[in-house]
């Protein structure tokens, strides 16, 4: 009995609410309808792709505050790339370069080095304060550095690219074996 009253009670309230909502206009008021708004909006720069598919497709994620869109397309060996804009804040980019359980933690950083050189020439990425690259294999970190663009010697050709990379960076993280890998491979002490 009780959900009676209660169903007949909520369909009253229902058809009162919904009387109230069709009002007829009265004839002598005109209706004004809102004025198309004046802003501007703005909409990310589409990413070409100028690179040709390779047989496992990359994963680019980007969390951006900023409406441009960062290429990522120089990490090829990576199995995805995920950057995080935090250049109108802090005036830096991090860049989280993932590579598969597979991959050599050296091999994997030295690639990541190469690239990045590339990857900082970028006009929108040279004028950034720091890139913070963070490389990871298998979701384990295995190195990170903090790169200056701006002391990036692009224009050096006595010194290999990861050399250069290396050399505009602060060294913020090895694990013992990408270490190891950059001693012997001279690319620090």
């Amino acid at each position: 009995m009780k959900k009676l009253i209660y169903i007949g009670a909520m369909s009253t309230l229902l058809l009162v609410a919904c009387g109230e909502a069709e009002k007829p206009i009265p004839k002598n008021e005109t209706i004004e309808h809102p004025k198309p708004s004046e802003q501007k909006l703005e909409y990310p720069t589409p990413k070409e792709n100028t690179t040709e598919p390779s047989e496992k497709e990359n994963t680019v994620e980007v969390t951006k505050q900023a409406t441009n869109v960062v290429d990522t397309s120089f990490f090829s060996y990576a199995n995805s790339v995920e950057v995080i804009d935090n250049r109108t804040t802090q005036n830096n980019l991090l860049v989280w370069i993932d590579y598969s359980a597979d991959a050599d933690p050296g091999m994997s950083t030295l690639n990541t080095l190469n690239q990045a050189f590339d990857f900082l020439q970028l006009p929108d990425v040279i004028k950034t304060g720091t890139v913070t690259l963070a490389i990871r294999v298998d979701d384990i970190k295995v190195a990170q550095f903090n790169v200056t663009p701006a002391k990036v010697d692009f224009n050096n050709n006595e010194l290999g690219m990861a050399d250069l990379v290396v050399n505009a960076s602060e060294i913020e993280y090895l694990n013992e074996g990408v270490k190891t890998f950059g001693q012997s491979m001279e690319l620090w002490n």
